[in-house]
């Protein structure tokens, strides 16, 4: 065996870590390449940013916030614009200050662009400790929940250690002494000239004139009333809403036509008393008013039950004067040629009730609409909407596999409560996530 003089032991010691540390810099190097980047933390900026949310069904509440989005951005402050369905609960925490509009649908529930959050929120409880807010809530006292889920948003708010930086306010039916007080209030402690928002005036029109829809029903009479404008013909879209002042009675109506048809048409139905007289605002339209006389109207935008913007198939639930709003979208989609139309119309005698019969059976005849009427006394197979969606089952859930958007019209006691539960019901959960995440369910119900 040769013996290594000191000078080669040296010299071969020297190679080996010259290698070890050549092939320890090779994996530093493949490590930094490789490896994922830690997350950064939140900068300062991030935890300062603005978030203003809503959630809104007729289109008030957005239009608020969308409304303090601009005066923000005019003040070069860039705040997040989001429905609550946009957000995650825990999401809530990159924000420390942030602006709630929230209105209640129904009996206390989230409208439809909330609910998704709200479900997950209703079960979950983030430390929200760095979080200032303030939440102006949007009802109606004609309901018993007034401001149900603006009251149930703000205890969660309060519950997750969330500070509210101002007292909730309430407002009934877009009090506008109720908007003022809280913009004011807003103006204050975002340090920004805000103007809160002015009602759209009133315009005068005139009835050019009335058809009475159900001759001889068992159901109370059901009139389409056309009114004219004093002056030009305002631009609506389909979906949108008429808010009619009859002295000091006031009635939303959704409005059954375009503005190429030149006219304003609604869908009404006549109230009856218990004593046998005519109701205050639905008398005056339907029986008392002669042609020529003048009522004030309001045009209000309704974004919520718009058309999508492309020309996927639909899907049209409705009942009873419900198929105003309906009406007013198959026509839009009959003028953009969109062909897969599925109108599911619901009411009481198949004898005396198939509104617009002229009008929806030559779109039928020219293949544009599929239609099922339903008739709830029809003898010995009396048959409501909800019915006649849960025998077609199968058929709902291809044409919404096709994308298809689901609007429903009319009353949300029985009608629109049904139909919703049984959506959930007869669709998988992930086609009933896929409709709420992309908006393709849309609802005006009263």
């Amino acid at each position: 065996m040769t013996e290594l003089s000191p000078v080669s032991w040296l010299a071969d010691q020297r190679l080996l870590w010259a290698a070890l540390a050549f092939g320890s810099w090779l994996l530093l190097c493949w490590l930094c390449l490789v490896r994922p980047p830690r997350p950064k933390a939140m900068s300062s900026v991030t935890a300062l940013e603005w978030l203003i949310a809503y959630a809104s069904q007729s289109g008030a509440a957005q239009a608020i916030a969308e409304r303090l989005s601009s005066a923000f951005h005019q003040h070069n402050l860039q705040p997040a614009l989001l429905p609550l369905n946009a957000l995650h609960p825990d999401a809530l925490s990159g924000y420390s200050r942030a602006l709630f509009i929230v209105s209640t649908y129904g009996e206390g529930e989230a409208p439809d662009n909330g609910a998704s959050f709200w479900q997950r929120a209703s079960k979950a409880r983030p430390d929200l400790t760095g979080l200032d807010y303030s939440l102006l809530a949007l009802g109606d006292r004609r309901y018993a929940d007034f401001c149900g889920f603006g009251r149930q948003l703000g205890d969660w708010l309060d519950g997750t250690g969330a500070k509210a930086a101002l007292p909730r306010h309430e407002a009934d039916r877009l009090d506008t002494d109720v908007l003022h007080a809280w913009h004011r209030q807003v103006s204050q402690w975002t340090g920004l000239k805000l103007q809160a928002p002015s009602s759209a005036p009133f315009s005068h029109w005139t009835l050019c004139g009335r058809t009475q829809l159900n001759p001889d029903s068992p159901g109370s009479p059901a009139w389409l009333i056309r009114l004219l404008p004093v002056g030009e013909l305002p631009d609506w879209r389909a979906g949108d809403l008429a808010e009619v002042r009859i002295g000091s009675i006031l009635r939303t109506y959704s409005i059954a036509s375009l503005p190429e048809d030149g006219a304003l048409e609604l869908i009404v139905r006549q109230v009856v008393t218990d004593d046998g007289s005519a109701g205050q605002g639905s008398g005056w339209l339907c029986c008392h008013a002669e042609p020529g006389a003048m009522v004030e109207i309001q045009l209000r935008s309704n974004p919520g039950f718009h058309l999508p913007e492309d020309n996927r198939p639909g899907i049209f639930i409705g009942a009873g004067t419900g198929l105003a709003g309906l009406r007013g979208l198959l026509r839009q989609r009959q003028r953009l040629g969109c062909p897969d139309n599925w109108l599911l119309f619901g009411e009481r005698c198949q004898q005396h009730d198939r509104w617009l019969a002229e009008e929806l059976d030559a779109w039928t005849t020219e293949g544009t609409l599929l239609l099922d009427r339903c008739f709830s006394r029809a003898g010995d197979q009396p048959e409501y909407v909800q019915h006649r969606l849960a025998a077609k089952a199968d058929q709902l859930r291809q044409w919404v596999d096709r994308g298809a958007s689901i609007h429903v019209c009319g009353s949300l006691a029985g009608m629109g409560n049904e139909i919703h539960s049984l959506l959930q019901a007869v669709l998988s959960p992930q086609q009933w996530q896929e409709l709420q995440k992309q908006q393709r369910y849309r609802r005006d119900l009263y």
